[in-house]
């Protein structure tokens, strides 16, 4: 048996994990009372969560095989549905497994080619058993040696935060957390109109000796309600995953980000027609069943 924070005590049963159930996000959106509402990428930047290039940098790491973790301190600031919106960025050939939370088994090690595997946690935290916490998780941090890519939520308030709780609180080892590429944060705020959500703040991972360090490539300035970029930064950090040079790696994310303001002064919301666009901009073709849609 394992505690829950709230003190209730949920059976853990551990069965061998096929790659067929894998493919099923189970409890992805959490346990909620209310039906997930899923959105576009173009849905997120045209609320101005987000802008275009911030978009259209971390869909552009994902795709490149790059790690992504998302923290927001409350719920409903619109982590998992970020995420889920920035999965559409991923190439067809990519393989994408839902870890099991409390009863994950690791068998996926031996069923999948780490290079081209994201391993997608709906949350890092020790809330619901379909979430993950304690050993499993840092033994799924460890995981990435492999080669494999993770994307997540957890909820604090800022990236120093984050790092705090993961390699204190929860105890992963700062060279395993350092292969994590962009760790963001999310606010969600109080208008007159109900609630905004944006993204404050992206930094890069970056391992200093035994030690995390973190590079801030985007940052909210909430005055001007826009977001602010280190340019040069960010095509490094792309440059990098994508094996080219940066300038090259600038290019690409110029053209990208406009792509997107172009969809959404379009009014391209739906999830079908922006997933045929980002294919398209990779120059592949939405396949017609995708493995491991939480959309769905």
């Amino acid at each position: 048996m394992e505690p829950s924070r709230a003190g209730r005590r949920y059976a853990i049963v551990e069965q061998p994990l096929s790659a067929r159930d894998y493919d099923v996000p189970v409890g992805w959106w959490g346990w909620n009372w209310d039906p997930p509402i899923p959105m576009s990428i173009t849905e997120i930047v045209g609320a101005g969560n987000m802008d275009a290039r911030a978009a259209a940098l971390c869909g552009m790491a994902l795709e490149a095989h790059g790690s992504l973790l998302i923290a927001a301190e409350h719920p409903h600031s619109g982590k998992t549905t970020t995420l889920t919106a920035l999965l559409d960025y991923l190439p067809t050939k990519a393989r994408r497994i839902f870890v099991r939370g409390w009863s994950e088994t690791f068998d996926f090690v031996q069923q999948t080619e780490p290079n081209e595997t994201l391993l997608l946690v709906n949350e890092l935290s020790s809330h619901l058993p379909v979430y993950l916490w304690g050993p499993k998780a840092v033994r799924l941090f460890n995981t990435l040696q492999r080669g494999y890519a993770l994307g997540s939520t957890l909820h604090a308030d800022s990236a120093e935060e984050a790092l705090t709780q993961l390699t204190g609180e929860l105890g992963v080892a700062p060279a395993d957390l350092a292969r994590v590429d962009l760790l963001m944060v999310m606010r969600i705020y109080q208008t007159t109109q109900g609630h905004a959500r944006r993204v404050v703040s992206i930094h890069e991972l970056l391992r200093d000796g035994d030690a995390v360090e973190m590079r801030r490539l985007v940052t909210y300035d909430t005055d001007a309600d826009t977001h602010v970029h280190d340019e040069s930064a960010e095509a490094e950090m792309l440059a990098r995953l994508r094996r080219e040079e940066p300038s090259a790696a600038e290019r690409e994310l110029a053209k990208r980000a406009a792509r997107l303001e172009a969809l959404v002064a379009a009014g391209a919301f739906g999830i079908p027609e922006v997933r045929e666009a980002l294919a398209s901009d990779r120059g592949e073709r939405v396949p017609s069943q995708l493995r491991g849609d939480p959309v769905s």
